[in-house]
């Protein structure tokens, strides 16, 4: 009767079925409070079996999303959540692992036949395995709704491959071809961002900075450091020792300003990636596109996909991270037994949802004084169009790393400056643009060339160019190249967010709001009424409106 889908690797995540019916998929990291916390989720299972008032005995299937990450098996919760170097001798031996893992049909099916006790021992259940990039495709492919697609993932390794590249045909998804970890783009894309001085797993950072910076100037020396090779089905990469050493080519990147350097690459970067996805689609004969892996959490090279030209409708799966793995494992799983077919989100609700009673309770446990609202949409909407800091807490949390209205801090997009002092009130990096949600009715008003990926669009996965209606109207979530990575909204996806963005624009003509993840730096998006209370009384934000409740700040 319910089936339990378990990613115990980085940014550990489970997700649960009821016979077909999706019920939950949760990152661990959103219960424990680590960021991308990896290993064995055993908080959130517990949870969830508690919730659900079920145990190990009422599972129908087991299924693991990845079949050689040997490693997190066998430490489980002690697995380390990733905050080694990506230049350092840990990684670099992950690396070489997984190369071998690619390259050695012995050493895989030896290490695939040890995790496979090992796990079954521990679970003590019939376990049913898929690949990590395997993972990744049903997760793209089957909630694209395209009945044809070619697949394509891209990450910094799983399973012992960086990218592949599948057909996907009538619910099944045909492997056709990858290359090894050890040419990884995304392992490329990290080193970049450690380099210049962010956490890799924050390579985003890279992205946004690049539109600061002038891409010629280091354009050359990231040509020798990035390529492709010739039969444009794997990538080139400089040698681990001249990475780890900082040596070579690395340390004459280092010459230039950081600005710069982000230019460059990501000039270099787009270029590679959209002539690697022009060869996957000229191979299997397939113009739409199912993408997901690490890599294509990268908003401005998403873009450069959608405009090639011959790409007929570009879709990124919302959790495209590794957040998304259990739930592509229980795809694939469902694709086999049930014969699922690809079909269209409606909407990525699928974490925990609190009632007011429970909300009521956390509010007087903590002492704060807060009001009763029948209309709390219509009333957010009137602290916004005052120029208030909102964040809102409502209903089931988002699944995947962008908050879409329910864990989110709601501003108005009229302030240029917004970038520069709500970062700081944050503590973020003041540089890194906000996004802007829009009524999907004035989505044309406000961006161009929406066509190819207006589905991908409701959930915060690529940027377009704004027009200059959205240039004058919302310059708070108008980046500095003139692009916007936007949540375009209609009534059907959300209808108590779309009441309060269609008040909003009722009020002041404005169609977007600026809307950024309920968290403050280093921490998870707040997943509990307990979180939410926390971070509100930690930052500088005016309102907190939560469930029916709503709480001002108190003035000091």
């Amino acid at each position: 009767m319910y089936i339990l889908a378990i990613h115990g690797d980085t940014n550990a995540n489970i997700s649960v079925y009821k016979n077909e019916q999706l019920l939950f998929s949760i990152a661990e990291e959103r219960l424990t409070r680590i960021r991308h916390k990896a290993g064995y989720p055993e908080k959130t299972i517990a949870f969830i079996f508690s919730y659900l008032g079920i145990g190990w005995k009422d599972l129908g299937a087991v299924i693991y999303g990845n079949r050689y990450h040997i490693a997190s098996s066998i430490l489980g919760r002690k697995f380390p959540t990733y905050e080694h170097s990506f230049l350092g001798p840990a990684q670099n031996a992950r690396l070489i692992y997984h190369h071998l893992l690619c390259k050695s049909y012995f050493f895989r099916n030896s290490i695939g036949a040890l995790n496979k006790t090992i796990l079954g021992l521990k679970l003590d259940k019939r376990i049913e395995f898929y690949d990590h990039h395997v993972s990744h495709a049903y997760a793209a492919y089957m909630t694209s709704g395209l009945p044809e697609a070619t697949v394509i993932v891209i990450d910094n390794f799983g399973d012992g491959l960086s990218s592949s590249v599948f057909s996907g045909n009538n619910g099944y998804c045909k492997f056709i071809y990858g290359s090894s970890a050890l040419n990884s783009p995304g392992q490329f894309y990290g080193e970049i961002a450690q380099l210049l001085g962010f956490h890799p797993l924050f390579a985003g950072k890279v992205t946004a900075l690049a539109a600061f910076g002038n891409p010629q100037k280091a354009y050359s020396i990231a040509k020798k450091i990035f390529g492709l090779r010739e039969d444009r089905r794997d990538f080139k990469v400089i040698p681990i020792l001249s990475k780890m050493l900082y040596s070579g080519l690395y340390r004459q990147l280092m010459k230039f300003n950081k600005e710069d350097v982000a230019a460059a690459i990501q000039k270099r970067f787009e270029e590679i990636l959209v002539d690697y996805v022009r060869e996957a689609f000229r191979t299997t004969n397939c113009a739409y596109l199912a993408l997901s892996g690490g890599v294509f959490a990268n908003v401005k090279l998403n873009q450069r996909i959608k405009e090639i030209k011959e790409v007929k409708e570009v879709f990124i799966h919302p959790a495209m991270d590794d957040q998304g793995i259990s739930l592509g494992a229980a795809l694939a799983y469902q694709a086999k037994h049930n014969h699922l077919r690809p079909y269209r989100l409606k909407d990525v609700f699928f974490g925990i949802d609190f009632v007011k009673d429970d909300i009521e309770t956390e509010l007087k446990k903590e002492g704060l004084t807060y009001e009763f609202y029948s209309n709390i949409d219509e009333q957010t909407a009137l602290l916004l169009s005052k120029g208030c800091i909102v964040a809102r807490f409502t209903g089931r949390m988002e699944y995947g790393p962008r908050a879409l209205g329910n864990r989110s801090i709601l501003y108005q997009t009229t302030n240029p400056s917004a970038n520069l002092w709500l970062n700081k009130k944050l503590a973020r990096n003041d540089f890194m643009p906000f996004a802007p949600v829009t009524l999907e009715e004035e989505a044309g008003t406000c961006y161009r060339d929406l066509e190819k990926a207006r589905y991908s669009a409701k959930f915060m996965t690529i940027t377009f160019d704004c027009t200059e209606r959205m240039k004058t109207l919302s310059p708070g979530t108008v980046h500095i190249d003139g692009t916007a990575r936007p949540q375009l909204l209609s009534k059907n996806d959300d209808p108590s967010f779309y009441r309060l963005l269609e008040t909003y624009y009722r009020l002041t003509g404005i169609p977007s709001l600026l809307n950024t993840s309920f968290n403050i730096h280093g921490e998870p998006i707040v997943s509990s009424p307990k979180d939410a209370i926390k971070t509100f009384k930690m930052t500088d934000i005016d309102y907190l409106a939560i469930g029916p409740f709503l709480v001002r700040k108190k003035e000091s």
